[in-house]
């Protein structure tokens, strides 16, 4: 017994670290993590430009992980390879709905709309008394000659100010207009153009004078105020109601309804997206959050800059259709000239949202200034309600904007997206508290997803998406059911080959192959939690294909003894001799492979180096598993008269050498002469 002591250790530990991780599968603390091909997801591969250094692809890599992590992706694999970065989220597809109770009671209008919900009833009914309908004034300028969108004021007053600030003026050849508080338009040489005032900005030029006093005169004052719900604690009241009977129709369906449960959707990696009464509801944030709107964003520049304005062309202006862009938001068409350290000081023409064309001068504030950008619904009651962006600044950024806007007071301050103008408000003041609004006709998912990607910062530079890839997630169970199936073929056709060949050999090499199996799924596990490693369908083959790397181990030793019995030895004396020459070979196969492996690593990307991931580790693997559970569990078997000598399945049997054909005894050939 005491010979054999160490022998049951190394097998106790083996089999310890088995039933830890049966347990961990069991309990659920150990489960692979699925890839993309597994699991369903999206892959998409996004290109920079050639030439791009290494630390401005690894920038871009960290702020597309920060946006991908703002949606709670499960498991996202995105890595740099050359100018590529490639972003796999598996599992994105395959979001949750669950049921949850909470009694709660909530204001319900027209069409099952929720304005708001409280604890209590009577928390309720103080919200719903304190609604009320409020009228948003807004006075805009109308023309059928001149181009006066978005012309507009908080009251009839300013709009008459306005139009008796009206003056036609001929413009020089090659003049431009100058820089305006709405918007400004170059005057083509000669023409004569109706503008706000001396330095003004132009809402259109004509060839003679009449025209334009004409379009001048022809100006009105238009009506555009709506009647909107408000109160406090209230969501999406809603607005646009064109006289005060509508909206007060609208308060009027509003009502107290009692609830009990609500649907909270669930991202793949379980976090709570947000809860809702019905299940209808829940099921179209599932559909926003889905891959869509993600692949949208992932690639998305996000450069955030704010530039003073110096002129306006105006999409009906003739200059407009001369004059031609620096730079626009398609990466298919950016140059080298549109890098924007290049653009930083220099004067530049960007389209904006409303079809105009925007002179400007050089940056004067920077999206890396924002400290934090958060959506939100502006509900003032001297304006038109809607989606804005608001947003904080950094300790210097607040200083720097402070300054800007303290030199452009009575100008307009250009905010600038991917070479994109989305806004351009005058500075009526300067603003150095720190915090700002961006407006610019935004709907709730565009300035959430604007607010996103604010947040998690700007790319370094422009990229291209070269390939998108979807895999339903029915699609990766399949080929996850096919692998499996695969894996267990594999190892039964093996376990008979072996059990035939070697007897009771076979069955300790198919408990062995068991106990390889277990744990290379155990450290795959391990590797998923610790840095993130998926399983894929690579990674599968890898593993079955490893299931002949360790197959050969056993054989190398078996055939060995073999050897040793062929020349005289007993089954007992032959083990360790035999053992001892076949770990050398063992080792020398796993190293060419291990070798390979890694070479494959480092060499290959994608999902190929999932494959030589788990075939590296699994030969790691092997290597173990022979000389810590093989060696000592023939060892004990060799040492067993019982077991050496069982008939027909015995260590004697697997291992019997093969008894050679004599030579036949010669025979006297008869007949001849007498």
């Amino acid at each position: 017994m005491k010979g054999t002591r160490w022998l049951w250790v190394s097998i106790g530990m083996v089999l310890a670290l088995v039933v830890a991780s049966l347990i961990g599968f069991a309990t659920g603390a150990l489960k692979p993590s699925l890839g993309l091909d597994l699991e369903g997801g999206v892959s998409v591969i996004l290109q920079a430009p050639a030439d791009t250094p290494d630390t401005v692809m690894q920038q871009a890599l960290e702020n597309i992980r920060s946006r991908v992590d703002a949606f709670g992706v499960g498991e996202p694999q995105i890595f740099v390879s050359g100018q590529n970065i490639e972003v796999q989220l598996p599992g994105l597809a395959k979001g949750s709905i669950e049921q949850r109770a909470k009694s709660q009671s909530c204001l319900i209008g027209a069409d099952d709309v929720n304005f708001g919900c409280a604890a209590d009833r009577s928390a309720a009914q103080s919200m719903l008394d304190d609604f009320h309908v409020t009228k948003q004034s807004q006075i805009c300028l109308g023309s059928d000659a001149l181009t006066l969108d978005n012309v507009c004021f908080a009251s009839g007053k300013d709009a008459q100010t306005a139009i008796d600030s009206l003056i036609v003026s001929q413009g020089a050849a090659g003049a431009t207009g100058a820089t305006g508080a709405t918007g400004a338009t170059g005057a083509a040489g000669g023409q004569w153009c109706v503008k706000a005032g001396k330095s003004g900005a132009s809402f259109g030029c004509f060839d003679t004078k009449a025209d334009a006093n004409a379009a001048k005169e022809g100006v009105t004052v238009v009506d555009n105020s709506q009647y909107c719900l408000a109160g406090a604690g209230a969501t999406n009241l809603p607005c646009g109601f064109e006289d005060r009977d509508t909206a007060q129709a609208a308060l009027d369906a509003i009502t107290l309804k009692a609830f009990e449960r609500q649907f909270c959707v669930l991202s793949s990696a379980d976090v709570n997206l947000g809860c809702f009464l019905s299940q209808d509801e829940a099921q179209r944030k599932l559909q926003d959050t889905g891959q869509s709107r993600l692949l949208d964003l992932i690639g998305t520049t996000a450069r955030l800059e704010e530039r003073e304005v110096l002129e306006i062309l105006q999409p009906g202006d003739p200059s407009s259709a001369a004059q031609a862009l620096t730079c626009d938001s398609d990466p298919q068409t950016d140059t080298p000239d549109c890098d924007s350290e290049a653009l930083a000081n220099q004067d530049v023409w960007f389209i904006g949202q409303d079809g105009a064309k925007y002179h400007m001068g050089k940056v004067l504030v920077t999206g890396d200034m924002i400290k934090k950008a958060t959506a939100v619904f502006q509900t003032s009651t001297t304006s038109v309600g809607g989606w804005e962006i608001s947003f904080d600044l950094t300790k210097d950024g607040s200083g720097v904007f402070g300054d800007v806007t303290t030199q452009l007071v009575g100008k307009q301050l250009a905010i600038i997206l991917d070479s994109v103008v989305i806004s351009a408000p005058t500075v009526d003041s300067p603003i150095t508290n720190g915090s700002g609004v961006i407006t610019g006709s935004f709907t709730e998912q565009r300035a959430k997803d604007l607010a996103t990607v604010l947040n998690a910062g700007a790319l370094p530079v422009e990229l291209q998406k070269l390939q998108t890839l979807t895999v339903s997630a029915t699609l990766g169970q399949e080929s996850l059911r096919e692998g499996v199936i695969a894996g267990l073929v594999g190892l039964v056709l093996l376990f008979l080959y072996l059990l035939f060949y070697y007897r009771l050999l076979g069955v300790v090499a198919w408990l062995g192959m068991s106990i390889w199996a277990v744990l290379a799924l155990a450290l795959i596990a391990i590797a998923g939690i610790a840095f993130g490693y998926a399983l894929t369908l690579a990674g599968i083959a890898g593993l079955v294909i490893s299931l002949g790397v360790t197959a050969d181990s056993y054989i190398v030793f078996f055939e060995r003894l073999k050897d040793e019995v062929r020349h005289g030895k007993t089954a007992r004396s032959a083990v360790q001799p035999a053992f001892k020459r076949a770990y050398r070979t063992i080792v020398a196969a796993d190293m060419v492979t291990g070798i390979a492996a890694v070479v494959l690593y480092l060499t290959a990307v994608s999902s190929v180096r999932g494959f030589a991931l788990t075939l590296g580790v699994a030969t790691l693997l092997d290597l173990f598993v022979v000389y810590f559970f093989k060696r000592p569990t023939v060892f004990l078997i060799a040492r067993s008269p019982r077991l050496v000598s069982l008939r027909g399945f015995g260590l004697e049997s697997g291992v019997a050498g093969e008894e050679h054909e004599q030579a036949p005894t010669p025979v006297p050939v008869a007949g001849g002469a007498k």
